[in-house]
């Protein structure tokens, strides 16, 4: 959890290499969680996310948003740096936050199409809100799915069935 409070180190999101790499590596079915802004183009994403899937694990993708990323509501103009390639921009946040908020709005839908479409969990979070929070809840709720299939299918004669 440490590792998740430092800073990231100013290079945009790619995560291509990186579920390739666990796709080949991790060969047990488990619990796999995306954590990111996913802030990046989404061409790759479904094929990339879709080959993790496709080897049996389940997949949990988690957007994290500053809530300053999420509403936009800047007041005043001023230089905004992009964190990703360090470019200074000048922005009137009262003439861009409509435009903003609508390119937002519609990443998200595509990252939510594309994890809906291969059967991935997607949960958009604030980073004003503690990861830990929303990671007992799921988890807790996940073991309570899983108690509830099992004691379903033995009641009608499966034995050990378990449903994600």
């Amino acid at each position: 959890m440490l590792a998740l409070e430092k800073p990231a180190a100013g290079q945009s999101t790619n995560l291509g290499a990186p579920l390739a790499r666990i796709a080949e590596m991790v060969r047990k079915r488990g619990l796999m969680i995306l954590i990111s802004d996913f802030l990046a183009p989404l061409e790759r994403f479904d094929q990339d996310l879709g080959a993790l899937a496709a080897c049996g694990h389940e997949v949990l993708v988690l957007q994290i948003l500053d809530p300053a990323e999420a509403t936009f509501d800047f007041k005043d103009p001023a230089m905004f740096e992009d964190i990703e390639s360090g470019r200074l921009l000048f922005i009137d946040p009262q003439a861009a936050r409509k435009e903003y908020l609508r390119k937002l709005e519609a990443h998200q839908a595509g990252l939510r199409a594309t994890c809906q479409r291969l059967g991935v969990a997607w949960q958009s979070l604030r980073t004003d809100r503690p990861l830990e929070l929303f990671l007992f809840d799921f988890l807790r709720e996940r073991m309570q799915r899983r108690k509830r299939a099992q004691h379903f299918g033995r009641a009608r004669g499966t034995r050990g069935a378990v449903a994600a």
